[in-house]
């Protein structure tokens, strides 16, 4: 019995699939008395498998139990927009805050000699004039933005300010038309190197022209950042937030492919309005829907769970990064990838949507 045992082992490999010398010498015995024969399968007619089952790599450290690389045409962003890095932004900020020093610096010399021409005349404009004149002297060497506005004296300042630029910039906003000149570039940008920001005389002024296309979000986003934050909150919220509010209210939430892109609409305009802003209006006129129509989903179509997950991260990333920093935001995005888990079938981990 000893030498037909070991002729059985030399008979197969021992390190091939469905070899006895793969398991313990008890079940070996066993399975001999069975009449096993090694290298078939188990079965009435050895039908079974021989092979190990092999470990699928799944493509994230974390994915369960129906994870599925196959994109989901569901109407909505599945991957998150492209952010422009730190250092480019900066840079490009610089370059264009120092040029536009430049040529503040340019228009103003050319408006004191025009008025030094007409015969003006008066002691202010001379000293201005010459306080100008002598402050070309920052552009010969390196400098950061604002270098060029220290070096005139403050009653200069004052004076170009009051007295010059501002009586100019009120005629030429009466004629502005902001759809031929949308970034302000003839009247108001190249002064604010030293005017700061749109004075608040022309501020009526400038709003009146602007309700037409307040809608307009190039003209809009334009003019933003020549106005002062007080300017610009009260802008924003008499004519921005009012129809964010309305368009998230209107909104059709379509699962599973939405058809509506409102939201991304609405995303456009967000980094426009304080952030806080644009969270409470979220809260208020879509958090709760889109949560009761994801709800609504799972429970009456059974989507699978990639499907559900890619629908989910879709909306995730048309959040602007700043509203995704709001842990009111994240809060509710949680909420929705908890349903998820609990709807189909409580897996442990949404992969892909962990926020």
């Amino acid at each position: 019995m000893a030498m037909a045992t070991l002729e059985a082992k030399a008979a197969y490999p021992s390190n091939m699939p469905g070899s006895l010398a793969l398991t313990t010498e008890a079940v070996a015995r066993m399975m001999r008395q069975w009449n096993y024969r090694e290298g078939s399968g188990l079965g009435a007619q050895r039908q079974g498998i021989i092979a190990h089952l092999e470990p699928v790599v799944l493509p994230h450290p974390n994915a369960g139990i129906g994870h599925d690389e196959t994109p989901h045409v569901n109407g909505l962003q599945n991957t998150p927009p492209v952010v422009e890095d730190e250092w480019s932004r900066r840079w490009r900020n610089l370059s264009r805050a120092l040029s536009l020093e430049r040529e503040c610096c340019d228009k103003t010399l050319a408006l004191l000699h025009s008025l030094d021409l007409q015969g003006d005349g008066s002691a202010e404009t001379a000293n201005a004039l010459s306080a100008v004149v002598e402050s070309t002297k920052v552009f010969d060497g390196e400098r950061t933005p604002g270098t060029w506005r220290a070096s005139l004296p403050p009653a200069t300042i004052r004076y170009i300010v009051e007295e010059v630029i501002t009586p100019r910039m009120a005629a030429d906003a009466q004629e502005w038309e902001p759809v031929w000149d949308p970034n302000c570039q003839h009247w108001l940008r190249p002064w604010i190197p030293l005017v700061g920001h749109l004075p608040d005389s022309l501020y009526d002024t400038v709003e009146s022209k602007l309700i037409t296309y307040a809608d307009h979000h190039g003209i809009v986003s334009s003019l933003k950042k020549y106005l002062h934050p007080i300017q610009w909150d009260t802008f924003a919220r008499r004519h921005i937030l009012p129809r964010l509010a309305r368009q998230l209210r209107e909104l059709r939430i379509t699962p599973p492919k939405q058809m509506d892109g409102s939201l991304l609409t609405v995303m456009g305009w967000a980094p426009l309005v304080r952030a806080q802003d644009m969270v409470t209006i979220l809260e208020a006129e879509f958090f709760d829907r889109w949560e009761k129509a994801l709800l609504h989903w799972l429970r009456s179509a059974r989507p699978s769970l990639g499907e559900a997950v890619a629908w989910c991260t879709g909306w995730r990333n048309a959040f602007t990064p700043e509203l995704l920093a709001d842990e009111r935001v994240l809060a509710r995005l949680e909420a929705g990838a908890a349903m998820v888990d609990r709807e189909t079938q409580g897996l442990n981990r949404i992969v892909g949507y962990k926020v």
